[in-house]
């Protein structure tokens, strides 16, 4: 019992607000050699020498870039607004109500099965080997009914919270997108998902605020 215990009450509505993350040198050609003379070269005469190439005007220096926008971020935390909001209140009950009614089926089918195995055992001494046989097959029936009604009530418990976390979640995230572009956020993010963040940057806990949303709604039952 311990196990399902732990699984009917200790149900964590957390959710998850995450976010995310930007030529070769020419080789001149070989000259070839010149021929010998066999007499004296006539003077030649030199070729008036090139003017210096006038130096490229100097690019004009491109614009500063543009500014770029402040970046504006805000963190919930989450298992606050699960707790704290009456979306998140609202789900809790449901699942203890669901939990409460499981576990009263649980217990009643097993003091029955308890029962049961008593009234057996007391009539132990007065009955023929094929009776014995009989009961202890009978007793192992209920035995493994009520294990499966254990297993089948941790299944229907572990679905209906995670349907409610899934439901949960996209009414924070809905809640959490109204605010962020009604204030001028550029982004909302979970406290616990974040591992490191310079200390330029100052996220401003808006928990408060989307509990306060959230709260402004009527609870889906």
């Amino acid at each position: 019992m311990t196990r399902f215990a732990k699984l009917l009450i200790g149900s964590a509505l957390t959710v998850l607000l995450a976010g995310n993350g930007f030529a070769a040198d020419a080789t001149p050609e070989a000259s070839k050699p010149a021929a010998p003379a066999a007499t004296a070269p006539a003077p030649s005469t030199a070729a008036p020498a090139q003017p210096a190439a006038a130096p490229a005007p100097a690019t004009a220096a491109q614009p500063a870039a543009a500014m770029a926008p402040e970046v504006k971020l805000g963190y919930v935390t989450a298992s606050r607004i699960a707790t704290e909001s009456a979306e998140g209140k609202a789900s809790a009950a449901t699942l203890k109500a669901k939990s409460e009614k499981l576990k009263a089926k649980i217990e009643a089918r097993q003091k029955a099965l308890e029962k049961l195995k008593s009234a057996a055992e007391a009539k132990l001494p007065t009955m023929s080997p094929t009776e014995r046989a009989a009961k202890g097959k009978e007793l192992q029936k209920k035995f493994e009914d009520w294990q499966k009604l254990v297993r089948s009530s941790e299944t229907e418990m572990q679905e209906l919270q995670d349907k409610l976390m899934t439901e949960l979640y996209q009414k924070i995230k809905k809640a959490s997108a109204d605010y962020a572009m009604a204030n001028g956020y550029t982004a909302l993010i979970e406290e616990k998902a974040v591992l490191y963040i310079v200390d330029t940057i100052r996220p401003k806990d808006v928990t408060d605020d989307i509990v306060e949303l959230l709260n402004q709604k009527k609870p889906s039952k």
